[in-house]
């Protein structure tokens, strides 16, 4: 009878002390403080089309001029018919070179009825030069301010008074084209291309979705413009936008944007700086996780071991990454079994790809529940060590596969006349925390972006 009570002892005293199963980590919430980014520089490529400023050109320069004067007894009348104007920027310049008839006629008075009796005249060529420097003040106004820079009068003799009238006429006609041109720069003087630009600011702002990722605010903020160059009847600008992106898992909906500022003269760095999350999911880590440990054998000491029969890893938005373990042991012929949790701190190194654990150590609650009884030998840096090394992964793949995401999101068309152009080359971390189904990965971004406008 004897023999029958003590194995059966022994059978409940192995069977109540071998399940090991210490309750969950309680682990307080933690954040993510990323470092603030620099502010960001979009360069826009801006086109103005100045068909109607060069028809201006057309309108306030005439294409005669004419005139009267007196020589001695006499008097003259002078005509200046221009070629039409082929108008043309080089740089932001409109240089006119234009070729001229000019004729002039000499005119006596009929002493008996005092009609003007024509003595003389003579044809000549006349070249026109005219210049104009085409850019945008710091309101969006237009400044050109055209100016005559030459006038060339061939030799116009009058040859029954021996006289040359050329000398005579180069003054007036001179005035006279001025004249022309002081109506032309009060006319271009109000032309400004803030409203033709503020449709394009005001689109700018408005959320761009990245794919299935999220969506980035541009938050633009200041503008700058490069010296211009022109090509025809187009004036074409390089503007700086600076500007301070955000990132947005959910979309934020229409953002108010302010109108467009003037032209300032502080400028961003030339980058595209962006904040994003990325989000690397639990499913792939622990299938690799699973692959690499599950029925491994660890030993420990001289006569104890245990058997990993499954591993998982998961968060609870604490910055430490939990590793639940389920096993079997023995220490002797003393049998145990159950669940075994630890916390650690995940690293990822972007450059690699590699994601891994540091400071792997046995849970709180974990560490009591061993020390209640004789499982206390499982408390030992061996599994420690195993877990440290087999929780190593690349996921870079999942990260490049949001760096391709954003870059393709990147080219697209946003409103009617506005085309995004840009990429993302290269992510740099800015903390880890593993929440309840995903690791959150803050990265920074940093590429290049231009908006065109059509």
């Amino acid at each position: 009878m004897k023999t029958l009570i003590i194995p059966a002892v022994l059978f409940i005293f192995f069977s109540s002390c071998s399940m090991i199963k210490p309750a969950a980590p309680n682990l307080p919430l933690s954040q993510i403080n990323a470092a603030p980014l620099p502010d960001s520089r979009i360069d826009v490529p801006v086109t103005i089309d100045l068909t109607s400023v060069f028809n201006d050109f057309t309108v306030k320069i005439p294409t005669g001029f004419s005139g009267e004067g007196q020589v001695g007894p006499g008097e003259y009348k002078w005509s200046i018919q221009r070629q039409p104007f082929n108008l043309s920027l080089s740089g932001n310049s409109l240089n006119i070179i234009d070729a001229a008839h000019c004729n002039a006629a000499g005119y006596l008075k009929n002493p008996l009825n005092h009609q003007l009796v024509k003595l003389a005249s003579c044809d000549v060529d006349a070249t026109i030069g005219i210049s104009a420097s085409f850019n945008l003040q710091n309101d969006y106004s237009l400044s050109a301010n055209a100016s005559l820079t030459q006038f060339d009068l061939s030799p116009c003799e009058l040859k029954v008074a021996n006289l040359n009238i050329a000398p005579i006429l180069k003054p007036k006609a001179v005035d006279t084209i001025n004249q022309a041109l002081t109506g032309l720069n009060e006319s271009l003087s109000k032309y400004n291309f803030k409203s033709l630009l503020q449709p394009g600011w005001t689109a700018l702002g408005q959320p761009i979705k990245i794919a299935d990722i999220g969506y980035i605010v541009l938050n633009p903020s200041q503008v700058s413009l490069a010296k211009p160059s022109g090509s025809g009847n187009f004036l074409n600008f390089s503007a700086g936008i600076t500007a301070k992106p955000d990132f947005y898992l959910a979309n934020p909906g229409k953002v108010t944007v302010n109108s467009l500022p003037d032209i300032s003269t502080g400028a961003g760095d030339g980058g595209f700086y962006l904040n994003m999350d990325v989000h690397l999911d639990y499913k792939p880590l622990n299938d690799i996780l699973k692959n690499n440990i599950s029925d491994k054998r660890i030993r420990v000491a001289a006569n104890g071991y245990i058997d990993i029969q499954d591993a998982g890893i998961y968060g609870t938005g604490n910055n430490h990454l939990l590793i639940k373990v389920k096993f079997y042991g023995k220490q002797g012929l003393a049998p145990y079994h159950g669940i075994l949790y630890f916390t650690c701190i995940p690293q990822y190194d972007i450059n690699t790809g590699n994601f891994y654990i540091n400071e792997i150590n046995f849970d709180v609650n974990t560490i009591d529940k061993l020390k209640e009884g004789p499982a206390a030998w499982i408390l030992t840096a061996a599994v420690k060590k195993i877990l440290g090394q087999d929780v190593h992964f690349n996921v870079a793949g999942q990260v490049n596969g949001v760096k391709d995401k954003l870059s393709q999101s990147l080219n697209r068309r946003i409103g009617s006349n506005i085309v995004l152009s840009g990429r993302v080359d290269s992510l740099r971390l800015q903390g880890i925390l593993p929440e309840k189904d995903f690791i959150l990965v803050r990265v920074s971004t940093s590429g290049n972006l231009a908006v065109k406008v059509n």
